[in-house]
C-alpha cells in the first residue's frame, strides 16, 4: 500500500554537505531494499521446492503455505522494485516522471499482493482451529476442498484490488475508501487474533501429552510453527500500517527528512515479513531443516562434482598435450639430420 506521498522529493541544493548525505541514505536504504528483495525470492522459491521435493512435508496444510511463498515471492519480484524506483526518485538518485497512471497501477500491485498475503495468514490461521478442534474432520477434508478455497483467496484479492483501484482512480467514495480498507485489515487481524486465542484453549484444555497420538502431535506442532509465525507477521506488519493511517498527522509534526525516514523503516520491517517465514520453518520443523539442509547438500556436491569433472578434463587433456609434444620431439630425433 503505497502512500500518495511517498512520491515526494526531498529538497536539497545540489553541491552542498546536506545534499550529499541525503544522496548517501538514499543508496543506503535502496540497497538494503534490494538485498531484502534477494533474499525474499531465494528462500520463498527453496520453500516451495522443499514441500515439493519432500513427500513427508507434501500435505494438504502445506498448499496454503505454498501458495503464502507464491505470494512472499511476487512481492520481492514486483513490490519492492517499484519501492526502489520511488525512494531513489524522492532521494534524488535518479529523475524519473512518475505519471498518475504509474502510481495507480503500482498502487494496485501493493494492494493485490499485500491483499493476498494477509488472507492467506488469515486461512492458515482457519484452517489450523479446524485442525485442532475438529481433527477428525480435518483428515477427511480432500485436496479438492483446499484448491478452491485457495483459488477463492486469488479471486477475492482480485475483486478487492478492482474496487479499490476503481475507488481511487474514478474517486467514488473519497477519503471513505481508506474506512473500507482499514477495515478489512481490522476485520482480518481480529479473525487472525480470535483464531490462535481459540487455539490456546483448545490445546490448553484437550489431553495430556502422553494420550495424544503421534499424528495429532505432529499437527499442535506444526499449529505452534503456524502461530509464531502469523505473530511475527503481524508484528513487523503493525509499524507500516499505523504509519499509512497516521500519515497526515505525521505530516504536521515531523520534518521531511524525518518521514521519510520513518517511512523508510517501517517499509523495511513490512517487507522482511516476506523472507522471515522460510526461516522460522527451518528453525521449527525438523523435516523442513532436514530437508533444507540436504537440499543444500546437494547443490554443493554437485557444484563440486562440476569443478571436479572440470579440472579432470584439463589435466587429461594438458597430459595428452604434453604426450603429442614428447612424440613430435622423438619423431624429430629419429628423422632429423644424421652425424656422417
Amino acid at each position: 500500500m503505497a502512500s500518495e506521498n511517498s512520491t515526494t522529493s526531498i529538497s536539497a541544493q545540489p553541491g552542498d554537505k546536506t545534499a550529499n548525505m541525503i544522496n548517501r541514505e538514499g543508496y543506503v536504504w535502496c540497497s538494503l531494499f534490494v538485498a531484502e528483495a534477494v533474499l525474499v525470492i531465494v528462500l520463498n522459491i527453496s520453500t516451495i521446492f522443499v514441500f515439493i521435493k519432500n513427500r513427508r512435508l507434501r500435505r494438504r496444510s502445506t498448499y496454503l503455505l505454498i501458495n503464502l511463498s507464491v505470494t512472499d515471492i511476487c512481492i520481492g519480484a514486483f513490490v519492492i522494485p517499484t519501492s526502489v524506483f520511488r525512494r531513489g526518485n524522492t532521494y534524488k538518485l535518479w529523475s524519473v516522471e512518475m505519471t498518475y497512471k504509474w502510481y495507480i497501477s503500482t498502487y494496485g500491485i501493493d494492494t493485490f499482493f499485500f491483499g493476498c498475503s494477509l488472507v492467506f495468514l488469515v486461512s492458515i490461521s482457519i484452517e489450523r482451529l479446524h485442525a485442532t478442534r475438529n481433527p477428525f474432520r480435518h483428515r477427511l477434508l480432500s485436496g479438492s476442498t483446499y484448491k478452491k478455497w485457495i483459488a477463492g483467496v486469488w479471486v477475492a484479492s482480485v475483486i478487492y484490488t478492482s474496487i479499490t483501484v476503481s475507488s481511487f482512480h474514478f474517486k467514488l467514495f473519497g477519503l471513505y475508501i481508506w474506512y473500507v480498507v482499514a477495515g478489512c485489515v481490522l476485520v482480518s487481524i481480529l479473525i487472525l487474533c480470535a483464531s490462535y486465542i481459540a487455539i490456546y484453549v483448545t490445546v490448553r484444555c484437550s489431553k495430556q501429552p502422553e494420550q495424544i497420538t503421534h499424528h495429532a502431535r505432529k499437527e499442535r506442532k506444526l499449529t505452534v510453527t503456524l502461530s509464531i509465525v502469523t505473530v511475527v507477521s503481524l508484528t513487523v506488519w503493525l509499524p507500516y500500517v499505523l504509519f499509512t493511517f497516521l500519515e497526515l498527522k505525521l505530516i504536521q509534526m515531523l520534518s521531511e527528512e524525518g518521514l521519510l525516514r520513518v517511512r523508510s523503516v517501517c517499509e523495511v520491517l513490512f517487507f522482511a515479513n516476506s523472507f522471515v517465514n522460510p526461516i522460522l520453518y527451518t528453525i521449527r520443523i525438523s523435516e523442513f531443516r532436514r530437508a533444507f539442509c540436504s537440499l543444500l547438500v546437494s547443490k554443493s556436491l554437485h557444484s563440486d562434482m562440476n569443478s571436479c569433472n572440470i579440472r579432470i578434463h584439463l589435466t587429461a587433456f594438458e597430459i595428452r598435450k604434453s604426450a603429442k609434444k614428447q612424440c613430435s620431439f622423438q619423431d624429430f630425433l629419429h628423422w632429423g639430420p644424421q652425424d656422417p
